[in-house]
């Protein structure tokens, strides 16, 4: 490779790195001024398609054919809200509830557990058997703390955020009927404002990039579907409390690399083996060992074919996105790995070697 051509791979890689510091500034101090918008633009794409159905089959008027859309997507999520979502919530309030009586016990049994292994260990000499018993306290205390405090700090702020999230549904709501009546010309008024000479740039990478980026979240909402699905089936056949709400949390945490279902189904299993529920204990590892394979079947077709991502850059793209963007990060560091893997493979970005 030439000096010239260095020189301009470089040119290339600070202006994009300038145009994410940029987006990630943007973001980080107006960010939530912008979201209803971006949100409303989002539903916008997913339902132009009907809108043009309507406005063009039936010679529906525009205004009317996108109220007719948001009516029909209302209903629709509203179907889903009221069943699905609603079980969800219902079961989550519950257990919430019902959470200092699963601390408490929880606790004992650990305790009781913890003086099983004291006696064990009595044969060993006094400063190690000191060690590992103040050790397993230690764990038992910051086990407790974190589920007494840290669920009801969130269920707290969850509810404190309520208002402010139905303003900014209603804001989003208006904003995509605004945006699908006159969805052409906000897009011919946006093209007008970018340079000539970056234009053809911009066609080259668009489809690339918005292929990339919705086809990763549509992967990781089917494999999160589905582990969530094969998660209730498994609860229900095993008769576990809060089926619905669990397999939800589990297939959210089994999404984070890091974590995975198993960071929920064996601490369960392992109490439920403790408490002599062997039976609960050997459905939850049958339900594990299910998800994981499943998993291994399922995602490098999906996730693999979408992204074509290293998992240790998709991790590394995770912790550093939750650094940098707050629990948002895990969803965007890897959308922005994958907008750097589509313009590398349409070569305004060099490849790494």
């Amino acid at each position: 490779m030439s000096f010239f051509d260095k020189n301009q791979n470089l040119i290339k890689v600070l202006k994009i790195l300038v145009i994410f510091v940029a987006i990630y500034i943007l973001f980080s101090y107006f960010g939530s001024y912008f979201l209803p918008f971006l949100i409303g633009y989002i539903l916008c794409i997913i339902l132009y398609p009907l809108f043009k159905f309507f406005n063009n089959i039936y010679k529906i008027p525009k205004p009317l054919a996108s109220i007719l859309c948001i009516v029909i997507c209302i209903f629709l999520v509203g179907i889903i809200g009221v069943g699905i979502v609603g079980q969800i919530v219902k079961e989550g309030k519950e257990f919430i509830k019902d959470l200092p009586y699963y601390i408490d016990a929880v606790k004992q049994t650990f305790t009781s557990f913890n003086n099983k292994l004291q006696s064990m260990f009595s044969i060993l000499p006094h400063n190690l058997e000191n060690i590992i018993f103040n050790f397993s306290n230690n764990i038992l205390n910051i086990a407790g703390d974190f589920l007494a405090n840290g669920l009801k700090n969130t269920s707290i702020n969850v509810i404190k955020k309520v208002p402010n999230f139905l303003m900014m549904i209603i804001i989003s709501l208006i904003s995509c009927h605004l945006m699908l009546i006159d969805k052409e010309n906000i897009e011919r008024f946006l093209l007008r404002q970018i340079p000539k000479n970056y234009k053809d740039k911009i066609f080259i990478v668009k489809d690339g990039i918005y292929n990339a980026v919705f086809g990763y979240i549509k992967a990781q909402a089917i494999i999160m579907c589905l582990i969530a699905s094969i998660c209730f089936i498994g609860l229900v056949f095993i008769k576990g409390p809060y089926a619905l709400f669990i397999a939800f949390i589990i297939g959210v945490v089994d999404a984070l690399p890091v974590f995975g279902s198993g960071f929920i189904l064996w601490p369960w299993a392992l109490y439920s083996a403790i408490t002599g529920n062997y039976g609960m204990a050997i459905g939850l590892i049958v339900i594990y060992l299910i998800i994981l394979i499943t998993r291994q079947f399922v995602e490098p077709k999906i996730v693999g074919k979408q992204i074509g991502i290293h998992p240790l850059i998709t991790l590394m793209s995770i912790y550093i996105g939750l650094k940098i963007f707050g629990v948002f990060g895990f969803i965007i560091g890897p959308i922005i790995m994958i907008i750097i893997k589509a313009l590398q493979n349409e070569n305004i970005l060099p490849n790494w070697r």
